[in-house]
């Protein structure tokens, strides 16, 4: 049996303690979830693109789930894409219930004087706004009016000639700055948020007269936009130009989305990189596939030398 010499210790070995300052690597599906997230929350907000934001929200909570399980890798990013989500659905939500209960509201308001107005007197019945269809049939108003509209031409007709723009007009136009306030709008895109049923609710010429009269540098908006998309997701030259134009997208006209890629702060080969580590954390792919996937024009869209450049530095 062995022993000690008294007053002494037996010699363990010591274990190194934990060099400070050290950091886990990044969670890449975390950092995509709370990409999810957050781009989920600022769509959600607005009645337009609800749709669009209760389908990132979800997305964004299951990546955020995903990127806890992920080994050797941080785990904020994932925590704080879940906590999101769950608030983005939460506050969407409530966004949902006060617009379905405006709208409730405000549509009685809109019918039923129109038809206790016919019952009384059909004479009445010119001088208010109602939709068309529940007017009389007029073929002189039918000939001077180029398009539908849902204001009537005789109550249109009256404030002009009194020097007074409708009611209507410029409430759609106050909308309309509050719009470009918080948000980046191209022209076309605000006449669909102004005119949809899940938004303004204006009228065509409510909301004509509200983009003609409305302040607002298009570029600015286009270059606003691009940076938005930027700092959140990793996008080509051509594949943000495609985002800023695309029907389904902006609606930008191409010279302002010209505008807007050229005038953006970016690091394109970043932006590559990025892209190519993104896929790489969600799935095996081979050196040959994920340059294909960076410089394809169905998929990111990246110039040869960029995609070489992020498999180079993978």
């Amino acid at each position: 049996m062995s022993s000690f010499p008294p007053n002494s210790a037996p010699d363990f070995p010591q274990l190194a303690p934990p060099q400070p300052g050290t950091h886990k690597p990044k969670n890449r599906i975390g950092l995509i979830a709370l990409t999810l997230s957050v781009s989920g929350l600022i769509f959600g907000i607005f009645p337009a693109t609800s749709v669009l934001g209760w389908i990132l929200l979800p997305a964004g909570f299951g990546a955020g789930i995903a990127g806890l399980f992920q080994k050797s890798k941080e785990r904020v990013t994932s925590i704080l894409a879940i906590v999101l989500s769950f608030l983005g659905t939460v506050i969407c939500g409530i966004v949902l219930l006060v617009t379905a209960v405006l709208s409730a509201s405000h549509q009685p308001a809109a019918r039923q004087p129109a038809s206790e107005t016919e019952a009384e007197s059909p004479v009445a019945s010119s001088s208010l706004s109602a939709p068309a269809l529940m007017q009389p049939a007029d073929s002189s108003l039918a000939s001077s009016s180029a398009q539908p509209s849902t204001t009537t031409t005789p109550s249109k007709a009256e404030s002009q000639s009194k020097g007074n723009v409708p009611d209507g007009y410029e409430n759609a136009l106050a909308e309309a700055r509050n719009y470009v306030k918080i948000m980046d709008f191209s022209y076309a895109g605000l006449y669909d948020q102004l005119t949809s049923e899940y938004g303004g609710k204006h009228s065509a010429e409510a909301a004509q007269y509200a983009l003609d009269n409305l302040e607002v540098d298009w570029n600015a908006e286009a270059l606003g936009a691009a940076q938005n998309y930027i700092d959140i997701m990793s996008f080509s030259y051509a594949g943000l130009y495609d985002q800023l134009t695309n029907e389904y997208g902006e609606q930008f006209t191409p010279e302002q989305a010209q505008y807007a890629v050229d005038q953006v702060k970016v690091d394109w080969n970043a932006e590559a990189l990025e892209s190519a580590r993104s896929y790489m954390d969600l799935m095996d792919m081979s050196t040959d596939s994920l340059y294909d996937q960076l410089t394809s024009k169905h998929g990111e869209q990246f110039t040869p030398e960029q995609a070489q450049y992020a498999i180079d530095h993978l």
